[in-house]
């Protein structure tokens, strides 16, 4: 069942403190430090920019910049106000008002006005490479120091999440004082959120607590530590215990971590979104869907999920439809669909295509072991029908910067998870997403351009009616089975460990108040805002 914004007002003052996940007894170390994973990096580059989506350090939205609401992906429906106490919808769904939350400071002490939200989605209206969302704004207006009204350029209820959830409030006395906010990296940032930057070097960054911050009493962790971390020497930090939270692909998980402790070396690792094989449709040869078909055909997904992920997830829905869970959303013919092997199949297709052209690069991140494991099973499953791949693993940083930009020919990338199934496939295939090659993306990296596709999306935003949602997420996923734009692998865990000695209070199958991941924003400052310190 849903929550009304009114109905969840009240625990927002109180978000540390009603999490039921208080895991085994450890040895207290009382307020302590975190040091947590987010991503795989050798060093950190110094980019506080919250609307960058290329070498932004994790933590920058959330923990220091905070949008208006909060969104529970995990708990569809479940909206939390955040710096907004309220929203209405106005002129058919062209027009937001927001009632502010009052009493908010940035950690300059300067006060959270109206003006400040009016100006962050001015500043991305403006410019194109920091609307992310690819809102269509039309337009602002300040109705009083705790009023605004954000007006959209057509029908946009089903925007909600990606305006009210999904876009980082800035400060205006600070930022209206750049010339260029596209490139400012923001050295010194300053945030209404829980934490603020305390020191950074290219091989470790802290946020310590904002002791203004308006939730009162909170939070409970006095700092956060981050060090740079490749891959394997993440998991030796998590096996010598150095981490608190980490979110990161262990390939052995009870010999690695857990290491008998169940009760103390946790983990949690729910479906975050969808892990697709994306062929970059600027390629003559794979924007035939001949081809992209034959790709899927010859997969073997049961063998990836099975020996790349280590059976941490299951095989994606051909519809790109989290399952279960998403049962209305799947267009009645394909309720039963599953994927499967066939190669004598995906070699008929192929047949009428020059073989010299059937010769691909797969460009995967190195430190994200488990792709590159998968991407070399999908090298040998195309082999067999006559397609050549070669994988090359790259720079976190630089395979971000590639696949943006359109500088590839395959690559395995995720779609992230909304609050509906409408919001992956949104990210996944909305052509206003799109970007010429060269032109860095913010979503549709793989370059689907289809107005049939873009219709069913308008169609979703046009409505609060869900079954009319539902049928336009239909459409969604039939496109995906008979068009294969994109090609499902598997479902993308919201990989987490995290330990109960220090702290008490994460997220939990029976507790799923926030993604788990330090890697995943803003969720991972709702997890901090819900710690507190284990007792003796």
């Amino acid at each position: 069942m849903k929550r009304s914004l009114a109905a969840v007002a009240a625990l927002v003052v109180a978000v540390a403190g009603c999490s039921s996940s208080t895991g085994g007894k450890g040895a207290s170390t009382g307020a302590a430090p975190l040091v947590v994973h987010a991503v795989d990096a050798g060093t950190f580059q110094e980019d506080f920019n919250p609307y960058h989506l290329e070498n932004v350090n994790f933590g920058t939205v959330g923990m220091i910049y905070e949008t208006l609401e909060f969104f529970n992906k995990l708990k569809p429906g479940e909206i939390t106000p955040w710096l907004a106490l309220k929203h209405e919808w106005s002129d058919e769904g062209k027009t937001l008002t927001f009632t502010l939350r009052q009493g908010v400071k940035w950690t300059d002490g300067q006060p959270f006005t109206a003006d400040d939200v009016a100006f962050s989605f001015d500043l991305i209206s403006k410019n194109a490479q920091l609307n992310k969302n690819a809102l269509e704004i039309a337009g602002t207006k300040v109705l009083a120091p705790d009023k605004v009204q954000v007006m959209l350029k057509s029908t946009s209820y089903a925007k909600l999440y990606n305006i009210a959830g999904n876009t980082p409030i800035v400060a205006k006395h600070l930022w209206e004082k750049e010339k260029d906010p596209v490139t400012f990296t923001n050295p010194k940032p300053v945030g209404t959120g829980p934490f603020k930057l305390s020191t950074f070097s290219a091989q470790i960054y802290e946020m310590e607590k904002n002791p203004g911050y308006w939730q009162p009493g909170k939070p409970e962790v006095p700092s956060v530590k981050f060090p740079a971390y490749t891959a394997n020497a993440v998991q030796t930090a998590l096996q010598q215990g150095e981490l608190d939270w980490a979110g990161a692909f262990v390939p052995d998980m009870e010999k690695i971590y857990v290491q008998g402790k169940p009760d103390v070396n946790r983990f949690y690792f729910p479906p975050e979104g969808l892990v697709n094989l994306l062929p970059n449709q600027a390629d003559e040869t794979l924007a035939k869907p001949e081809v992209r078909q034959a790709i899927s055909l010859a997969v073997d997904r049961d063998k990836i999920v099975r020996v790349a992920e280590r059976g941490y997830t299951k095989v994606a829905h051909p519809t790109g439809v989290p399952m279960p869970g998403g049962e209305a959303y799947l267009p009645p013919e394909y309720k039963d669909a599953a994927f499967k092997v066939d190669v004598e199949k995906a070699k008929e297709l192929l047949k009428g295509i020059d073989p010299a052209k059937l010769s691909f690069t797969l460009l995967v991140p190195s430190p994200f072991t488990d792709w590159v494991n998968a991407a070399q099973l999908i090298r040998e499953d195309l082999a067999k029908v006559g397609i050549k791949v070669d994988t090359r693993g790259v720079a976190f940083a630089d395979w971000v910067s590639k696949v943006g930009k359109g500088d590839y020919d395959l690559t395995i990338r995720a779609a992230a998870s909304g609050p509906t199934p409408y919001f992956q496939l949104r990210s996944l295939l909305y052509g206003g997403l799109a970007q010429p090659v060269g032109k860095a993306a913010t979503g549709n990296y793989e370059r689907w351009k289809d107005p049939a596709t873009d219709k069913l999306i308008d169609e979703y935003a046009a409505t609060e009616d869900q079954a009319e949602q539902e049928r336009a997420t239909q459409g969604l996923g039939k496109i995906m089975v008979e068009k294969l734009p994109a090609v499902p692998l598997f479902y993308s865990p919201s990989w987490a460990q995290f330990r109960t000695s220090k702290y008490v209070g994460w997220p939990s199958e029976q507790d799923p108040y926030a993604m788990p991941s330090p890697y995943t924003s803003p969720d991972a400052a709702v997890v901090l805002l819900h710690l507190k310190p284990a007792s003796k």
